[in-house]
């Protein structure tokens, strides 16, 4: 019985797709480094992200949702100060 959830990655909780519009989807357990792509973001720490996330068989769209907690983490590193 677990094992059989376990291996259960129907998207029930995702919606059609916002690209392509298809519901070929699934949904999957992701892990997910977040930062910011300047050089001034190396001195603030990385958020880490393991959440579910429902991606797109047919065009590739991935959409993730990003808890509370760890996106006032993410506010925060963003305004940062960079000096």
């Amino acid at each position: 019985m677990l094992e059989s959830r376990m291996m259960d990655t129907t998207a029930r909780d995702c919606m059609p797709c916002k690209k392509c519009g298809s519901n070929n989807l699934v949904k999957l357990k992701g892990e997910l480094t977040a930062s910011y792509p300047t050089i001034e973001a190396i001195k603030t720490a990385p958020v880490y992200l393991c959440q579910d996330l429902c991606v797109c068989l047919d065009c590739g769209l991935a959409e993730i949702w990003i808890p509370p907690k760890e996106l006032e983490l993410l506010k925060k590193s963003k305004a940062a100060p960079t000096t």
